[in-house]
């Protein structure tokens, strides 16, 4: 019966999504787009997690369903934020190189929008969507769209526009800034690992106190699942151990690059 209802939920966990437009084109063409290839199917929507839950409410009741999910939401936020941490580096990165060979084009003697749209054609991401901005900018004369536009890019386009400053070296210096920038936060994020692997043990140390409970007979499981006292402070030290995994998050991650 247990294996039964844990099949269930992983069942339903992983649920594939309906082939949409990426995954039809990629069936047509397999070796168009070979990255195309690597993407796992995704849960069709949220309420099967949800419906995941079921099974554990069965075996373990109202209580273990909501500290199951309440430890779910911890393991969720701290790679979430490790996952943000690391994108928005390698985006500060991408962005420093995308800078460089729009400035070696304009030393060259490409016009702005041309060496927007040659850096742009080698890159991708948000870095191309900047680019691309600014050659749309330089070529029809346009304002920039600042919410999408990195600010001290913004300021470098608009001075250069309003006063004739040379482009090539103020967007050297933007670029030497977000290098700068990528490379502390790289160096912090590093720094950190040690006490964002103390903070990961420390909140796994409950699970290893009820693997030796149970190893001894106490049978604490038993009493956390089987009385409502105990669902009571299986809650409260699932919510505790959030709260903890949400303020350690917060103290070993120091913020983001933008």
């Amino acid at each position: 019966m247990v294996t039964s209802l844990f099949c269930a939920a992983a069942a339903l966990v992983s649920w594939p999504a309906r082939p949409n437009a990426v995954a039809r084109l990629n069936a047509l063409f397999p070796t168009a787009k070979p990255e195309l290839s690597r993407t796992r199917p995704r849960p069709r929507s949220r309420w099967l997690w949800l419906l995941a839950l079921l099974p554990v409410v069965a075996l373990f009741g109202v209580s273990g369903a909501i500290s199951a999910g309440l430890l779910a939401t911890a393991v969720w936020c701290h790679r979430r934020v490790s996952h943000r941490a690391k994108s928005e580096i390698a985006a500060a990165r991408t962005m420093a190189d995308a800078i460089r060979a729009m400035v070696a084009e304009l030393r060259a003697g490409a016009s702005p929008a041309a060496a927007a749209e040659s850096a742009a054609a080698d890159t991708s991401g948000q870095s191309a969507d900047v680019l691309r901005a600014l050659a749309g900018s330089a070529r029809f004369g346009g304002e920039l769209a600042e919410a999408s536009i990195p600010g001290e890019l913004a300021k470098a386009w608009s001075l250069c526009h309003r006063h004739g400053l040379p482009l090539a070296e103020l967007l050297d210096a933007v670029r030497r800034d977000f290098a700068a920038t990528a490379r502390f936060a790289l160096r912090a994020h590093a720094g950190m690992s040690g006490p964002r692997a103390s903070a990961v043990v420390l909140a796994a140390l409950p699970s290893l106190g009820l693997l030796l409970g149970e190893a001894m007979g106490a049978r604490p499981l038993h009493v956390l699942t089987g009385t409502s006292i105990g669902g009571l402070l299986l809650v409260t030290g699932s919510a505790l151990i959030l709260a903890g995994v949400g303020w350690s998050v917060r103290l070993t991650n120091p913020g983001l690059v933008r």
